[in-house]
């Protein structure tokens, strides 16, 4: 059964896809008289051959049956890539190739592959709070220094921590879309997880940027992402982001994602060893406990 803030993105999805197709794409033409900014609803009932009724109830987040065929030629019809065809999915209801947990339990080891890599390393699970993370990701992002309710979600600090903001700041918007759009096909995969609920509300009460990006209905897939960030310690850094999904204990799907950076210049490179050597050393003269 579909929730209502599933039904509400999924009318908002819908209607964001179709205002966004030029009737050209499809082989249909403009005319003088078209007033949407993109296809009419009954011309995307046309294309996917299914009744305009039932795709306009469908659009309107109605509680109606949903077949996956009908719903792949809207898919289709819409021009949506795999990407957005499996969140379309997700928010319709239909059912998922595995089962998912709310709760994520890693495997004790993950902890020592992060150790092990000389460049920052973190896992986040499905609401994007952090799980763990290697100590250059810690001197990075500084995930100890924040304070609250969401203290330790990476999605709450990226729009309400100054310093991270001021990470960001060489491409907030583009990076913030890119991060939002992970976390939005993660919403629609967990739709009884209520963290999710919680965290959007606050986030729309007390970030305006965060509820102009929100409304754009962005998805994006788990895939390598070209960071920029500015650090007072690092410098200039520009990384390959590499998001992996991980499995729990149990070898469950659970929905977190570990985060890889690899240097994408000789500058970060340098950067990064140079932290590494910094980080060494401080372990070294660490006093032996008492």
């Amino acid at each position: 059964m579909q929730h209502s803030r599933q039904r509400s993105e999924l009318k908002a999805f819908l209607r964001a896809r179709r205002a966004a197709l030029a009737p050209e794409a499809v082989g249909l033409p403009r005319g003088v008289r078209r007033l949407t900014p993109g296809l009419r609803r009954e011309e995307v009932a046309a294309l996917a051959e299914v009744g305009v009724t039932w795709y306009t109830w469908l659009e309107q987040g109605r509680a109606i049956n949903v077949s996956a065929a009908a719903l792949a030629r809207i898919a289709r019809a819409l021009r949506l890539d795999a990407t957005d065809e499996a969140y379309l999915f997700s928010l319709a209801g239909l059912a998922r190739a595995e089962p998912v947990r709310n709760h994520v339990v890693l495997p004790p080891t993950v902890q020592g592959v992060l150790d092990l890599y000389q460049a920052p390393a973190f896992v986040l699970d499905p609401v994007f709070d952090v799980l763990s993370c290697n100590a250059m990701a810690e001197r990075l992002y500084q995930f100890d220094e924040f304070h609250g309710r969401f203290a330790t979600n990476h999605l709450w600090n990226a729009f309400m921590n100054p310093a991270r903001r001021r990470l960001y700041e060489p491409c907030f918007e583009p990076g913030m879309l890119n991060l939002l759009g992970i976390f939005r096909v993660n919403q629609a995969a967990h739709p009884d997880d209520p963290r999710f609920d919680a965290l959007i509300d606050a986030l729309v009460e007390a970030s305006p940027d965060f509820v102009a990006l929100w409304r754009r209905h962005h998805i994006a897939a788990l895939s390598t992402w070209i960071a920029h960030f500015r650090h007072p310690e690092f410098g200039e850094v520009r990384v390959h982001s590499n998001r992996f999904p991980l499995r729990d204990a149990d070898g469950i799907a659970s929905g977190a994602t570990a985060f890889f950076f690899v240097p994408e210049d000789v500058a970060t490179a340098a950067s990064f060893a140079r932290i590494a050597r910094h980080l060494q050393h401080s372990r070294e003269v660490e006093p032996e406990p008492a």
